[in-house]
């Protein structure tokens, strides 16, 4: 919400009037950016061989957030998502779409992983990938406000633990 179609214009290198034909409001504009970015990530999700061991997978869905945190990027679905009052339904729906399909990703690989683990999981795979996902994004947007990327390491570190039993108990021992 705290853009001008001016702003705008001159980052792309192009007249507002041309942003306006193609978006006359900025609702219509946001509706678009995040139905792009979804496509994008799910495409992403898509190219992730589910042929790999789980561990390599996660490692290549968190590469992206941990490269973008810390710098002056940050998921645009999270940060819209903070804003989700200001925006119109349209973009209510296709946010929820991009989180729904994170957590779908997310929850299939934790089936997975848990076929590879000695103890089950304490929730069930698709609500533990819930609390993981949240997690991811809300490391993201403290580690804007702390300058650290240590929440994302926790969230990233608990899939990552959450797959493998001896990286679990490794985590485990280091802050007992």
């Amino acid at each position: 919400n705290g853009f001008s179609y001016r702003d705008l214009a001159e980052l792309v290198g192009v007249k507002t009037s041309s942003i306006h034909y193609y978006f006359p409001s900025k609702d219509d504009l946001i509706l678009e950016a995040v139905k792009e970015y979804s496509r994008r990530i799910s495409e992403r999700l898509a190219g992730i061989s589910a042929d790999l061991p789980v561990l390599d997978q996660a490692r290549q869905y968190l590469e992206p957030l941990r490269q973008t945190c810390g710098s002056n990027q940050i998921c645009l679905a999270g940060m819209l998502s903070t804003e989700i009052l200001s925006l119109p339904e349209s973009v209510h729906s296709v946010l929820k779409d991009f989180y729904h399909v994170n957590e779908n990703w997310l929850a299939k690989l934790l089936e997975r992983g848990q076929k590879e683990r000695d103890t089950p999981y304490p929730v069930p795979p698709a609500m533990l990938a819930q609390v993981i996902y949240g997690a991811l994004q809300s490391g993201l947007i403290a580690a804007r406000l702390f300058g650290t990327q240590d929440r994302l390491e926790s969230a990233a570190e608990t899939l990552l633990g959450a797959l493998c039993n001896k990286r679990a108990a490794a985590l485990l021992e280091a802050h007992a």
